[in-house]
């Protein structure tokens, strides 16, 4: 969701200009994130991401290249393209693409179409980390198996957040100087959502059952483990969390805790502050900044993702059986993005209200 900026005429000359010449002495700060970024991404393929070990059966390393590998000789031919496609391919695409918004000359709007793509993008790369996780809880407190995060994804995981912070850092200086469209709502008593008509009445219910679904998916057992002589553990994804930091990982499970949980929780009620109450148009475009900010760094829907993924790939390694949890994470997202959806169509309608008022008073 996003207050949509104003459109040049076809006839007007579009302005191109280089945003590193902008930046000055920022420019050298974003290269040295970018060259980082790059360098721990390069090395986060090079290094596994953790070790699995069974009772009789050896300890074998995991990385994306072996990830990959694993499922095409398994005839798994889209999950190893996806993972090729987002965890593999788009990182250095993401990070190419980053460079050249940086210094090719480009119109403020493009730019803005652009990182705005690559902000919501970014957060799938971390599809392959989830998946290790997940083989890290269900591992952790059993006897026959075990399972040890190592170096490669702690790096993978270093890298996109970088990549993600430092495309969010261009976009916020790209954005100061974009000319916005004219705020249809100069009256702070009027809020968004009460101006866009019917749609007030659709947003009270929608934004109450996108958190009541949230708190429940994320309480709700997702997956538990079948195997003979294993404990028959259940998990969710709190006690995900809980499980990380009994494994002495606290930092991945407050990074879980983080992108499944605070972060989704805290759009939905940006969401709620954006539209339902009434501020100036400075408030309510710094309200429109953290909530597109927010969602683009809500990762519950790849997490939802990664545990269709370990479906498939897991089975092999753990035997366990779905719970009631997976569908609520789904609903959830479904639910989520309903939301999202409805939110966006209530601003376009207070625009464009606004300018069918200002073509009748001309």
């Amino acid at each position: 969701m996003g207050i949509p900026f104003k459109k040049k005429k076809r006839d007007e000359k579009i302005e191109r200009n280089i945003l590193a010449k902008e930046l000055g002495w920022k420019t050298a700060l974003f290269m040295l994130m970018l060259m980082v970024a790059l360098t721990v991404n390069i090395l986060a393929l090079i290094f596994p991401f953790l070790q699995f070990d069974a009772a009789f059966q050896g300890s074998e390393l995991y990385s994306i290249p072996h990830t990959i590998k694993l499922m095409w000789s398994l005839d798994l031919y889209f999950i190893a393209i996806l993972i090729v496609a987002f965890s593999l391919t788009f990182p250095f695409v993401k990070l190419a693409m980053l460079f050249t918004i940086l210094w090719m000359p480009l119109s403020r709007p493009g730019r803005h179409k652009a990182l705005t793509t690559l902000r919501q993008l970014g957060r799938w790369s971390l599809l392959d980390v989830f998946v290790a996780l997940l083989i890290l809880i269900l591992a952790n407190d059993q006897m026959f198996i075990g399972a040890t995060p190592r170096v490669g994804v702690a790096l993978f995981l270093s890298a996109i957040c970088l990549s993600m912070l430092t495309c969010e850092l261009l976009e916020f200086y790209n954005r100061a100087n974009l000319e916005v469209n004219t705020d249809p709502l100069p009256d702070r008593r009027v809020s968004v959502y009460w101006a866009s008509g019917w749609t007030f009445l659709l947003m009270i219910p929608l934004l109450v059952i996108s958190m009541v679904s949230l708190l429940v998916a994320v309480e709700l057992p997702f997956f538990q483990i079948s195997e003979v002589l294993l404990k028959h553990k259940s998990y969710s994804v709190m006690k995900s969390i809980q499980a990380l930091k009994e494994a002495g990982q606290p930092a991945f499970a407050w990074t879980m805790m983080a992108f499944l949980v605070v972060l989704p929780a805290l759009h939905l009620v940006c969401m709620a502050i954006l539209g339902f109450v009434p501020m100036r148009r400075r408030w309510r475009q710094f309200a429109d900044l953290w909530s597109s900010t927010l969602g683009a760094w809500s990762m519950l829907d790849v997490f939802a993702l990664a545990l269709l993924l370990f479906m498939t790939e897991g089975a092999a390694l753990i035997g366990f059986d779905i719970r009631p949890g997976l569908y609520a994470i789904l609903i959830s997202l479904a639910v989520y993005y309903f939301t999202l959806m409805i939110g966006a169509y209530a601003i376009r309608r207070v625009i464009r209200g606004a300018g069918r008022l200002a073509a009748t008073d001309q």
